[in-house]
């Protein structure tokens, strides 16, 4: 017959002692810090990934587009108040939509919630997307207070048709076979901001950087290259091209692009985040 004492000291063997379990909680710590990394990294391939998938749809929605219209590049609308469904139907979004590229094709996976408190009149930035929430009715972007659009994507805006008949120099004209090297043409691209036309520079008198590459605390008159110019998937930004193709590009490069005919290519000295 055992020992009230062998009894307790048993207990004491099948138990873990305090120090043991610090070591266990310690090792669980460990290899929680090193299996973050790698699931961070893990987020971040398939969140690029989508945006290259929502970038494909978009290409080949705004190719059929041209290719149903003789090879006319798209109109250049923004608001049309007397008759909101003009304005809701055209340009880049509503050319979509009507090739079904909607929904949760247009927003970034990274930004696909609008920004809780509006900067410059529902423009995105890093984490967030644009929203037509705080647009007039009868625009691109809002049809009427119940119904709106959101997204993290924007248009290059030497491409619409109307750069032509305004008298804007550099553009491409009304066709799509006025576009040369389409591989090196953007036509949408990761930014807060619907469409944008950036200004060139030379490489000794380069565009202006912004203060930072998340978006945040532009004015509203900041320089529309600003629009692109953050830092969505690490350093750069998901492009398609006017070839259909779509990939990845530094934000140093963006201006490797070719972004009208007359454009200057050259790298852009950048802030560090």
């Amino acid at each position: 017959m055992r020992s009230k004492n062998q009894e307790l000291t048993r207990a004491r063997r099948a138990g873990f002692t305090l120090t043991e379990l610090l070591v266990v909680v310690g090792l669980i710590a460990v290899l929680i810090s090193l299996l973050l990394p790698a699931l961070t990294k893990a987020r971040a391939a398939a969140n690029a990934s989508a945006c290259l998938s929502n970038l494909r749809q978009m290409g080949t929605a705004w190719s059929m587009y041209i290719a149903e219209n003789r090879g006319r590049l798209p109109e250049y609308v923004t608001a049309t108040p007397p008759t909101p469904d003009v304005a809701w139907k055209s340009y880049w979004p509503g050319i979509l939509d009507t090739y079904k590229v909607r929904g949760d094709a247009i927003p970034c996976p990274p930004a696909r919630d609008p920004d809780p408190f509006n900067q410059n009149n529902g423009s995105g930035n890093v984490k967030y997307a644009w929203s037509g929430k705080y647009d007039a009715p009868g625009t691109v972007l809002t049809f009427n207070a119940a119904t709106l659009r959101q997204g993290s994507y924007g248009y290059h805006r030497y491409l619409p048709a109307i750069n032509a008949r305004s008298g804007h120099s550099g553009g491409y004209g009304t066709q799509i076979t006025s576009v040369r090297r389409m591989s090196e043409v953007p036509v949408f691209l990761d930014a807060v901001s619907v469409d944008f036309r950036p200004a060139n520079g030379t490489d000794l008198f380069p565009v202006q950087p912004p203060p930072n590459l998340r978006g945040e605390g532009f004015p509203g008159s900041a320089p529309e290259h600003w629009r692109f110019l953050i830092a969505r998937h690490g350093r750069g930004i998901n492009v398609a091209m006017a070839d259909g193709s779509a990939h990845w590009v530094p934000l140093e490069e963006t201006y490797l692009m070719t972004w009208k005919t007359d454009w200057i290519r050259y790298r852009l000295m950048l802030p560090l985040y």
